[in-house]
């Protein structure tokens, strides 16, 4: 018996007989059908019966799973292509296509962790770009996330149990769930083993040196960035002007020792907002719009090509997507009267709303 169905494996079997040299007449007589019924499936008119899944995978030398089209799970690269995608397509289609779609690709990768770990930090872009959502789109943006981090977890996957959890705490931080973050942060293991070291030696002992360089220079890139990433927090909650100076200094010698981005005149803009220095958070403001709008600094390929890509793209800025995050979040906290109406910050807000 044949049945309609929205599932498309008509070109699959198609190229499968081709490549076996049987006419549709002859892999009917395989599998116990008409000639007219395998012409059916190979135009997706009709698609066989479920009990004839096994006997067709035979004849065609095939697996029920590449019949169905199935593969148990995607490589990095290709999650990392369909993520992307994804995320670039986000202002333009919205958050529930985006959504709606993500949830098609976790359903048709069911085992893949890496998409279900780097879905649920996509969630994040849905609240980032529409802030204004009602706060049950919020909520339910957050379950997905809470959900697919769930599942991550549960994989016990090593490569991504760890960032889960951490994920996981995260978002309950921002559920008001303090408690909850305590108990999954106090899952991780204090002092987590680190194997970089022992892999170089590995690694350097086989003869296969590049393989050593390329995984130092990645060593050396994550922990830069946390580094970076340790000093913008500490600048975020500092007061005293000496210390505040020397973090400054810090941030802006290894972004420009590195070739990193370099926002540091949105943060020191804050520090004066909140001080209600005016004028000074103005000019940094100013600086710092400069900063998004100029060309994209590339790391340093002295110091990590070939590991990251490092070609010179002098005209590329930071993505719109990025520009946009920033001034959404400028117009939800930086709403002082006295800075609206100063005319250096004003001008700036204006450059930057323009570059979108």
């Amino acid at each position: 018996m044949e049945q309609s169905s929205p599932l498309r494996m008509g070109a699959t079997i198609a190229s499968l007989r081709k490549r076996r040299g049987f006419t549709q007449e002859q892999l009917a007589a395989l599998v116990g059908v008409s000639g007219p019924a395998v012409s059916k499936w190979e135009t997706d008119a009709a698609c066989p019966d479920i009990a004839l899944l096994c006997p067709l995978a035979r004849a065609l030398d095939t697996t029920v799973d590449a019949l169905l089209q199935f593969e148990a799970t995607l490589t990095d690269e290709e999650v990392a292509g369909q993520i992307n995608a994804l995320a670039e397509q986000l202002p333009q289609t919205g958050p529930e296509a985006c959504e709606e779609e993500l949830r098609r690709l976790v359903r048709r990768w069911p085992g893949c962790t890496a998409l279900q770990f780097n879905g649920a930090v996509l969630c994040d872009s849905f609240e980032m770009f529409f802030p204004d959502a009602p706060a049950e789109q919020k909520a339910s943006w957050r379950a997905f996330k809470r959900e697919l981090l769930e599942r991550v977890r549960a994989s016990g996957a090593a490569a991504w149990w760890q960032a889960a959890t951490i994920q996981l705490a995260t978002l309950a931080l921002v559920e008001e769930d303090p408690d909850r973050a305590e108990a999954l942060l106090d899952e991780l293991p204090e002092r987590p083993g680190d194997p970089t070291t022992v892999r170089v030696l590995l690694l350097r002992k086989r003869g296969r040196e590049e393989e050593a360089r390329e995984l130092l220079q990645k060593q050396l890139y994550t922990q830069i960035s946390k580094a970076t990433t340790a000093l913008s927090m500490l600048l975020g909650s500092e007061k005293e002007p000496r210390r505040l100076e020397k973090m400054v200094g810090a941030y802006r010698a290894l972004a420009g020792t590195f070739g990193l981005a370099d926002l540091s005149e949105g943060l020191l803009a804050e520090q004066h907002r909140q001080a209600g220095e005016w004028d000074e958070a103005a000019a940094h403001f100013a600086l710092y719009v400069d900063q998004l709008l100029a060309p994209l600094p590339r790391p340093d390929p002295d110091l990590f090509a070939p590991a990251l890509g490092c070609g010179a793209k002098p005209d590329e800025t930071f993505p719109a997507g990025m520009r946009r995050l920033a001034l959404e979040s400028i117009r939800r906290e930086m709403d002082d009267p006295e800075l609206l109406g100063h005319p250096v910050f004003a001008a700036a807000l204006k450059k930057l709303e323009e570059s979108l």
